[in-house]
């Protein structure tokens, strides 16, 4: 645990020190990915729950539907197996590398505002959503392809974005569910779609088990996850609350939905926000709800911005905002760090 609150402080000190003495945007960029991918992919085999099976995969080629993963991810492996002589401390490498990158560029396009990057990137690590790809990384990948796939959609290279969406399913097969983003982007948003979007994905939870069962049924790989049951879904239980409150704040005293990039990120986590909350003790739902509650970390500093302009002291409410969601992300944190979730402690390095 030391060794996380370490990285998370010295990310802390040179975010700091890069924007009061250096306002190169692309510099603080490039820092940021090169500290999170050397942390992230310079972890042992120990690191993570499903670590050790990743790696037993990639040592045995098991290119199987339902083993080491589906098409894409199947045929990067192969060619890193290929290229290193079946090393794979490059692989998890390499995975470190595109899930950083596509994580930070997304936010990068979405938030068009390099002021907004560091808190942006502090909820990105003390959510968690960071640490999930110690864990579940091949996941984890495919929810930043997916969000990158999203970030593309503002620059309207609609081609690229289907491209990039299909080679996530080619990732991670769950990555299909998140075709869903491309309707909430076209869609027209407003107080009514956002109380119908709120409904949907509230009764989902009645049909939503069953769908991911059938689903399993294909994909046998998913099967363990049908049937789990988490024992303690309080944490998330009350970071989908917490999501859902900042969201309806946002829609009821801020012009967010009329910001076509703005009120996009705010359906998608409201979206994942609700389904955090009805399936709070399934482990399967809350890994379908990553690919939505990714957003959270570019609507979040958004939101506060939009709200804080609705009163006379915006600065005051500005940084109390700020304040307040970086001390709900460091209980979320030590939370879940202190609960090992994930598996992620101890920290080792890889050994050569």
């Amino acid at each position: 645990m030391i060794f996380y609150s370490v990285n998370l402080a010295i990310f802390i000190v040179y975010s700091l020190f890069t924007n009061t003495y250096y306002k190169d945007h692309r510099a603080y960029f490039w820092l940021i990915f090169i500290h999170l991918t050397l942390l992230l992919g310079l972890r042992s085999s120990t690191v993570g729950t499903d670590t050790p099976q990743y790696v037993d995969f990639y040592l045995e080629q098991n290119s199987g539907f339902n083993g080491n993963g589906t098409l894409v991810y199947s045929a990067v492996s192969n060619l890193v197996n290929h290229l290193t002589n079946g090393d794979y401390h490059s692989f998890l490498f390499v995975l470190s590398i595109a899930t950083v990158f596509f994580i930070l560029k997304s936010i990068e396009i979405f938030n068009n505002n390099e002021d907004l990057m560091f808190l942006s990137i502090y909820i990105y690590l003390t959510f968690y959503f960071y640490f999930e790809s110690f864990n579940i990384q091949r996941q984890m990948l495919a929810v930043s392809m997916v969000m990158f796939a999203m970030a593309l959609l503002t620059r309207k290279q609609y081609v690229w974005s289907i491209v990039v969406f299909i080679l996530a399913i080619g990732v991670h097969s769950t990555a299909i569910f998140a075709i869903v983003g491309f309707l909430i982007w076209f869609i027209r948003k407003d107080k009514v779609t956002f109380g119908i979007i709120v409904t949907i994905a509230t009764l989902s939870n009645l049909f939503l088990s069953s769908l991911l069962n059938n689903f399993s049924q294909w994909f046998d790989h998913y099967q363990m996850y049908t049937d789990a049951v988490l024992i303690s879904g309080g944490g998330t239980l009350l970071l989908g609350i917490f999501l859902l409150v900042i969201a309806v704040a946002a829609i009821l005293w801020t012009d967010m939905h009329d910001d076509k990039v703005a009120s996009f990120v705010m359906f998608m986590t409201t979206i994942g926000a609700v389904l955090y909350i009805v399936g709070s003790k399934s482990q399967l739902i809350i890994r379908m709800a990553d690919y939505f509650a990714i957003y959270s970390i570019v609507f979040i500093p958004q939101a506060i911005l939009k709200l804080s302009k609705k009163v006379v002291h915006q600065k005051y409410l500005y940084f109390t905002l700020i304040a307040a969601v970086m001390c709900v992300g460091l209980a979320i944190f030590y939370y879940k760090l202190s609960n090992n979730l994930g598996e992620i402690i101890p920290y080792t390095l890889n050994s050569i």
